[in-house]
């Protein structure tokens, strides 16, 4: 996931860049808006963004400045993505000399600004990818609360997207997918543990046992006591 900062002086131009990154559906989590030049330079510097989308005209410290003072860091390997008005387009043209990726003119374009963010984060995932990606999280957090809308905005895609890249790549609904990896390791520690089933059920990531219990035998065919026999057994 790639971090970004917007650096907007207009809060209305912040907040349209912010829904074209929600709406591009990319690996991209905004961590912050600086609304001068000099916030903006202060936050790259402590929060080391992955990209900055920089407006040029900023109150105290230009945007040509800003790229300037952090390309002067040593250790500074943010990405500048230039937003700018026409009237603006010769100061873009001195960021990119300084060394800005590319230049997104006002008012943008959603799918011109879409290129050119994938240009800059070099984008590559295909949706195979991006599914394997999200199996993987929810491998390393299905005992924590997760939920359709938690997961898009950890993902920043919609949920009507993510249900359908489960559909396609897993041939299960989010939620079924994400019970199925549930009882998956609760079987488990059913088998190779002594922790009793209201504790497992727990530890899977179900705060109702009574819906640990329901789902346990809609994906095994038996109860979690019955699974539980089969230590004894064998």
């Amino acid at each position: 996931m790639k971090k970004a900062l917007i650096a907007d002086d207009e809060k209305l131009c912040a907040e349209i860049i912010e829904h074209l990154i929600q709406k591009c559906e990319l690996p991209i989590e905004i961590i912050g808006k600086a609304y001068s030049g000099d916030s903006a330079l202060n936050m790259i510097l402590e929060m080391r963004p992955d990209i900055v989308f920089m407006d040029v005209r900023m109150p105290v410290m230009s945007g040509l400045e800003v790229i300037k003072k952090a390309q002067a860091e040593e250790k500074n390997n943010t990405e500048f993505i230039v937003v700018t008005a026409y009237n603006y387009f010769e100061y873009a043209q001195t960021a990119l000399r300084l060394g800005a990726k590319d230049i997104i003119l006002k008012p943008v374009d959603h799918e011109k600004f879409t290129e050119a963010v994938k240009r800059v984060i070099g984008y590559k995932y295909t949706p195979n990818q991006l599914m394997n990606e999200m199996a993987d999280y929810i491998d390393k957090n299905y005992a924590k609360e997760l939920t359709l809308n938690g997961f898009s905005e950890e993902f920043y895609l919609s949920p009507a997207h993510i249900t359908r890249l489960f559909k396609k790549y897993m041939g299960l609904s989010f939620i079924a997918y994400l019970n199925s990896i549930r009882i998956k390791r609760s079987q488990r520690l059913l088998l190779d543990s002594e922790h009793s089933i209201n504790a497992i059920s727990e530890m899977v990531g179900y705060q109702n046992s009574n819906y640990f219990y329901r789902k346990f035998k809609e994906f095994t065919g038996v109860t979690p006591g019955e699974y539980k026999v089969k230590k004894d057994v064998f």
